[in-house]
Order: structure tokens, then sequence, then C-alpha cells
């Protein structure tokens, strides 16, 4: 009796043109991936750099890292996996600035994505490496992901 309750406000409920609540997230997962990046180009005052991930989500991964010569550092990402894309972004701060490979480290936050992770949210913590010659990136992604 209460499904059939609940089925007929629904129907009562779009037949007035309301949009019913977003369901929960599917899925939440712990999230551990890493990857050797290499240059391929830059933008403005971004350096994009692609390569190949491992971990709990493999695929590969494009990152546009913003450095202009502050110890802040900020990345916009996106994860290529099987399943679809994971977009998200960073805000880290070099731990070593005037080394030539300086180690980073900050917070992470998924924004998006599409496939299966077309409603993804999530944060976490990004670390990694920037190669000053050569422009490459070792980065690990550590998290939670929701979609």
């Amino acid at each position: 009796m209460r499904n059939l309750l609940r089925g007929a406000l629904a129907t009562a409920a779009l037949s007035l043109g309301l949009q019913p609540a977003l369901a929960a997230a599917a899925h939440t997962t712990n999230v551990r991936d890493e990857g050797s990046l290499r240059f391929t180009s830059d933008e403005a005052t971004s350096i994009i750099d692609e390569g190949g991930l491992s971990g709990t989500l493999p695929g590969s991964g494009r990152v546009y890292f913003t450095y202009n010569g502050s110890p802040n550092v900020s990345a916009r990402f996106t994860i290529h996996t099987a399943g679809g894309t994971i977009d998200g972004t960073a805000k880290c701060r070099l731990n070593n600035p005037n080394s030539p490979t300086p180690s980073f480290r900050g917070a992470l936050q998924i924004v998006g994505g599409s496939g299966r992770y077309a409603h993804a949210r999530g944060s976490g913590e990004l670390f990694g490496v920037f190669h000053r010659r050569g422009y490459g990136l070792v980065v690990q992604a550590i998290g939670k992901l929701s979609y």
C-alpha cells in the first residue's frame, strides 16, 4: 500500500510539472591514483601535461597546471576512464619553490564528469612533483568520490 501511494504521489507531482528530488549518490569509493605526465603544450598561463594513470580509476589524465612563480599553484584536470570522465580542480602549495623539482601538496575537488561519472562529486588531496626541466608532472590523488 505504501509503495502504491508513493507511486501515485510521484505521478501526480510529475503531472503538475514538479521535478523529483535528486537521489543520493549511488556509489562512493576511496580513490588512490597516480601517474607520470608529460608536457604536451601550453595555454596562456597553464602548462598542459598528459599521461597514463594507474590505481583505483585507471586510464589517462590531462592536467592544466598553473604556476606563476609564487609558491601557490593550481590545476584543472580531467581523468578519462573506461566508464567516462571525471573533472576536478586543485589548489596546492610548493614545498620547496627554489628546487629544480619542487614538490607540491593541496586540496582537490571533483566537480563533475561524463558517462557513469556525470554527477561526480568528491574531495581529497593532490600530491606531486613539478619538473621544471621538461615541464613534466608526477601526481598522486587520494580522496573520496561519489557518483
